[in-house]
């Protein structure tokens, strides 16, 4: 008897940090002038600044990334890892065939850091064994993504920079989405609802 009351009350510390931990999901409103207190490690250097000048064809061809990643973040909410694995290949074709030709100089640079980042998240999805191990590469590529659009300004609508605690075993993680409703690719099924909203760009 006193083994199995130890067991529930463990499992019941379990729950209470479960919920504790997706409890931010309530301050997605909160992104307000304090957002610069909550940086966490998973967060890109928050001295990104927007380049003045951007051509319009590499506003584009970057608004193309957008829709093929959030077609991968639609694979792993709905828990689908071959259609993650799709997703991933037909951005890394995206990716592949940006014409750099309206980048030079910091611009320039700029996109070949993140392209890297972009590049090697997408091989770990596309080679990924399960679903788990393609959300752990989610990260790097999210915070590429995040980067691209903060320097290059290529959206025509709001998107929302998005926290979940729980993702990369505990680590955290962030991701983009086109809603600012939280609907994590992280968690998935499991814990759809689990993260809040770190910042609207």
């Amino acid at each position: 008897m006193k083994t199995k009351r130890i067991f529930v009350r463990i499992m019941a510390l379990g729950l209470i940090v479960v919920i504790a931990a997706c409890s931010g999901q309530k301050q997605e409103e909160a992104h307000d002038e304090h957002e610069g207190d909550h940086e966490t490690p998973s967060t890109p250097a928050a001295s990104i600044k927007p380049f003045e000048k951007v051509d319009a064809s590499v506003k584009t061809q970057i608004q193309g990334f957008l829709k093929d990643y959030f077609a991968l973040n639609a694979a792993l909410i709905e828990d689908n890892r071959e259609g993650a694995k799709s997703a991933a290949r037909k951005l890394q074709a995206t990716v592949v065939g940006f014409d750099m030709s309206n980048l030079e100089g910091p611009q320039m640079s700029f996109y070949h850091m993140q392209e890297k980042k972009l590049s090697a998240g997408l091989k770990g999805i596309a080679e990924s064994a399960d679903i788990e191990e393609a959300r752990i590469e989610l990260a790097g590529l999210s915070e590429g993504m995040y980067a691209l659009v903060k320097a290059y300004q290529p959206n025509e609508s709001a998107l929302y920079y998005q926290f979940c605690p729980m993702a990369k075993n505990g680590t955290g993680a962030t991701w983009l989405s086109n809603t600012r409703e939280i609907v994590n690719p992280y968690m998935g099924q499991r814990m759809l609802k689990c993260g809040s909203t770190r910042e609207e760009l």
